[in-house]
């Protein structure tokens, strides 16, 4: 609840036992911001101060935000502060500029009343990475491949996909700087949302994922061991999720260190001889088993390996088409 983010927020950054309640005098106040927002009372410093939170998600201008704060503070004899999940960069600017008291839980408060302008996270980021690490892709085709409605904490999330905390705190960040998703910090978690739609999501991410293939190999089928953990990737892959028929030579997915643990047990051999059944081995930058489904490898890594090559082939381009068409979005 925002209302708790916001006592967090000040104990956190300040020191401060702020101990918001709800308001009893609300039936003072017009129905249009009954029906808008919450309001709540809290102690801040020597100040009582009137909390007002939006009930919806929908942002609006910041002149209808210092509308809105006005008609509240007839009521109010001490500070109105308004209180949001986020703000957009130019309702920032607009704010200050007229020295309206707003509070973004994880990222901004400005209370010029009371003397106050704490910034964290509203800096000029550096700029967008132009592809994604492994690390911050697994997690935007995660997203794609499962589904992520609840916000997502760095360390639940690091144990399901297995990185460090570290290394999904710099992937959370280059979400963030792209724009395909926000992070709120809330106490001392980092908390990731996608709130794109999986078809726009994919539409706004696709500039910045890259081919997860880094190698690939052509060795004798017999000798590739791998098991359960053989993971259908390439045309192989495609041709389950369209209409293209199967290549020739089957192709499997694994990652760098399955790749290396199987070729020091002496497991991956060539072969001379042509009546010999032969597979290609894609060596990729993650564990396709994480995003895979029955054995076989996610469309999306599936598109990303292959849409160079769909480019200058018609069929593999008609496949990849109708893969991302049959997909349930």
């Amino acid at each position: 609840m925002l209302v708790q983010d916001f006592k967090n927020y000040l104990q956190e950054t300040l020191g401060i036992q702020a101990k918001p309640i709800p308001w009893e005098n609300t039936k003072a106040l017009p129905f249009l911001l009954l029906d808008r927002y919450d309001f709540f009372e809290a102690p801040l410093l020597k100040n009582h101060c009137l909390l007002m939170i939006p009930k919806g998600d929908e942002e609006v201008t910041a002149s209808v935000i210092r509308k809105h704060l006005e008609m509240a503070q007839e009521k109010w004899a001490n500070n109105v502060i308004y209180v949001s999940k986020s703000l957009s960069p130019i309702n920032r600017k607009r704010l200050i500029e007229h020295k309206v008291s707003f509070v973004v839980p994880g990222n901004q408060l400005y209370l010029p009343n009371m003397g106050m302008d704490l910034r964290e996270h509203f800096r000029k980021s550096h700029s967008a990475p132009e592809t994604y690490s492994p690390a911050t892709q697994v997690i935007v085709l995660d997203a794609l491949v499962h589904g992520y409605k609840e916000p997502l904490h760095v360390r639940k999330l690091a144990k399901k996909l297995g990185y460090s905390a570290m290394t999904l705190t710099r992937a959370f960040n280059e979400i963030e700087k792209t724009g395909v998703g926000s992070v709120q910090v809330i106490g001392r978690e980092r908390k990731l949302k996608f709130e794109l739609s999986k078809r726009a999501l994919w539409e706004k991410a696709l500039k910045h994922l890259q081919n997860p293939v880094k190698s690939q190999s052509l060795i004798y089928e017999k000798n590739y061991k791998a098991g359960p953990e053989k993971i259908k990737s390439g045309l192989y892959a495609l041709a389950h999720y369209s209409d293209l028929a199967e290549p020739k030579e089957k192709s499997y997915a694994l990652s760098s260190s399955q790749y290396n643990s199987i070729k020091n047990k002496n497991e991956l051999l060539n072969s001379n001889d042509e009546s010999v059944p032969m597979i290609w081995l894609e060596i990729w930058s993650y564990d396709p088993k994480r995003l895979s489904n029955d054995g076989v490898a996610d469309p999306f890594s599936v598109y990303l390996s292959l849409r160079t090559e769909g480019e200058t082939d018609e069929r593999v381009h008609s496949a990849l088409e109708q893969m991302l068409e049959n997909y349930s979005w």
